[in-house]
């Protein structure tokens, strides 16, 4: 097989797609090929904008991690104004009221500050693991963007396959017609009989319906196409690429190795959840860790209660302390949480394992039905020659009354199903070769 095949096959003239002025503004025209539709498809996919929203989101919870080292500073302010009080003699009896020494107003602001120093590396932990969470969000809008712009490109080879197809029934038209025509003239000087008119004409019939079935099949490819791109209204694409070209077998992608720059996206995610997992055995090991913690306080206070009776006196004070918290009950705690975040890990461990595999496979699944797909190919190229040639011959036969008209319309669509094989056969291998550079982490 040769290095590089180029394989071209062409489209209906694009003016087969009216375009009207007046429906512009309802109806906008875009022009795409398969290289812009793999690039709208990544850009404007609302799948792959909600991804990109969700790595915004994940940018500012690391962020809001890393912030936790700062000191925590607060202020508090609070006014208050006493009724009178009320002292009772004799149980309930006996009441009568005075002003709250030494007078009814109360006020106080204070200011408060605290600075973690040492906590066994659990703001540490929280700021790798939303670092983590960062690059997973990162490779989860990837992840997006490879599966939209592999649905879009297969979508854009299928209405490449449609056009061909279409433009292959209205060959088939055609013939079918110039065949009623010859063959009604042949009735009429009874040189055959009503079935073979009737019969052709029902082929024309049917090959008719086909067409619209393959103008319906382009129709509903291009709307999802369309929402696949998030194009507004209700658009008109014009396929612009008139020839696809294969690559060899040689340049294909290769399987998944740990060395590759390439990583499958899927074991990307199962790598980031491990790293997920092993921080968190380190979060849940710093439980066996104190906490230490400066701690101040400044305020400014009235009246001053601190003599007695007390004083219209304005009054201030602070303090700094150490506080060091360690909860004892993590030593029996702890214990089984850490049990259960290994085995999490082991378990993890062995989900990416299996999942390499599972890609490996798939690669090269892909590649075989890639190569299959390019011999394929040239059985169609073949088939093609000798349907053509089986059809020039039945049709001689037929109108020398040496065939009959069963065995002409079948060569007719035995013709077009091979042309009709050549056209899937070529999709179908761009459609392996897109698969596999997502497959691969490549798209």
């Amino acid at each position: 097989m040769a290095p590089k095949v180029f394989l071209l096959f062409c489209l209906l003239p694009v003016c087969r797609v009216p375009l009207y002025a007046q429906d512009s503004v309802s109806h906008p025209v875009y022009s795409f090929s398969l290289n812009d539709v793999i690039r709208i498809a990544k850009d404007q996919n609302k799948r792959v904008k909600a991804a990109r929203e969700d790595e915004k989101a994940s940018a500012f919870d690391l962020q809001d991690a890393k912030d936790a080292v700062l000191p925590y500073l607060a202020a508090d302010g609070n006014y208050q104004r006493y009724t009178k009080v009320t002292l009772f003699q004799n149980g309930l009896s006996d009441a009568h009221a005075i002003s709250r020494p030494p007078d009814p107003n109360s006020a106080s602001l204070v200011t408060q500050a605290g600075f973690l120093v040492y906590a066994g590396g659990r703001v540490r932990r929280n700021i790798e693991e939303k670092e983590i969470r960062s690059q997973l969000a990162v490779v989860n809008t990837g992840d997006e963007a490879g599966q939209t712009s592999t649905q879009a490109a297969l979508l854009y080879l299928q209405i490449i396959g449609l056009y061909r197809q279409d433009s292959l029934v209205a060959e088939q038209i055609k013939r079918a017609e110039l065949r009623v025509k010859n063959i009604r003239a042949l009735y009429e000087n009874e040189r055959v009989t009503k079935s073979d008119l009737l019969r052709a004409e029902v082929d024309l019939s049917t090959q008719q319906l086909n067409r619209e079935q393959t103008d319906n099949d382009i129709t509903i490819a291009k709307d999802k196409l369309a929402i696949q791109l998030d194009l507004p209204g209700s658009p008109r694409i014009i396929i612009t690429d008139t020839a696809v070209n294969l690559p060899g077998v040689a340049e294909l992608p290769g399987e998944y190795t740990p060395e590759a720059p390439n990583t499958p996206y899927l074991l990307q995610k199962y790598g980031k959840l491990l790293l997920l997992q092993e921080n968190r055995i380190d979060l849940i090991r710093s439980q066996y860790s104190p906490t230490v913690q400066l701690y101040s306080a400044y305020g400014l206070n009235y009246p001053n209660l601190n003599l007695f009776p007390p004083i219209n006196q304005w009054w201030s004070a602070g303090f700094i302390g150490v506080m060091v918290h360690y909860d004892i009950s993590s030593l029996y705690h702890t214990r089984n949480k850490m049990a259960a975040a290994r085995q999490q890990y082991e378990s993890l461990h062995l989900q990416r394992d299996y999942i390499a595999d599972n890609v490996n496979e798939e690669i090269r699944s892909l590649t075989l039905k890639y190569r299959e797909s390019l011999d394929r190919i040239t059985v169609a190229r073949k088939s093609i020659e000798q349907a053509a040639v089986n059809l020039r011959i039945l049709s001689a036969k037929y109108y020398n009354q040496l065939a009959l008209l069963t065995d002409l319309l079948d060569a007719d669509n035995l013709y077009t199903e091979s042309a009709l094989r050549l056209v899937r056969a070529q999709t179908d291998a761009m459609g392996y070769y897109y698969r596999l550079l997502y497959a691969t982490g490549r798209l």
